[in-house]
């Protein structure tokens, strides 16, 4: 099996889908910290991701995304909820797009096992619980991202 290095981090793009400016502001700090080539789109609720994701209303002239994709999500969101976003992209994913949708991860503070098993249950990719400290969420992050290179997980899309 290859192994990879941050090095191999660049170029990433990550969809956070996240209402607190606070969270917002320590993943993009931590996510720095990790790899300074990639770019963070951050969406404030589920309606706006929806619209982002499937190119209409307010993100109807978006450029697309081209590249390695990932999406947090987080669960608690006003209007839709991370688990609805999940749930109505899973319900969606076989009509509307002929590749695979980029790896999403559930980025939440909740560590119930019923958040976690209708993540996994509606195609998350993982179950990540927020950390409380910047070192823990750089090395639980960046670990994720090079298991994510390592087992072919993080593959060239286009959203």
């Amino acid at each position: 099996m290859k192994e990879y290095h941050v090095e191999k981090l660049s170029d990433l793009e990550i969809i956070y889908v996240e209402d607190d400016e606070a969270d917002r502001h320590i993943f993009q700090i931590v996510f720095n910290k990790i790899t300074k080539d990639s770019r963070i789109t951050f969406i404030k609720n589920g309606e706006d991701f929806l619209d982002f994701f499937y190119k209409r209303n307010s993100y109807a002239d978006r450029k697309l995304l081209q590249g390695k994709i990932v999406i947090f999500l987080d669960i608690n969101l006003p209007g839709i909820s991370g688990l609805g976003l999940l749930k109505k992209l899973n319900e969606s994913q076989s009509l509307e797009r002929s590749e695979p949708y980029p790896p999403i991860v559930m980025f939440s503070a909740s560590k119930r096992d019923v958040d976690i098993s209708d993540s996994n249950r509606w195609g998350a990719t993982d179950y990540f619980v927020k950390p409380f400290s910047y070192q823990e969420m750089q090395s639980s992050l960046k670990t994720l991202l090079l298991r994510y290179l390592q087992n072919d997980i993080l593959k060239e899309t286009i959203l």
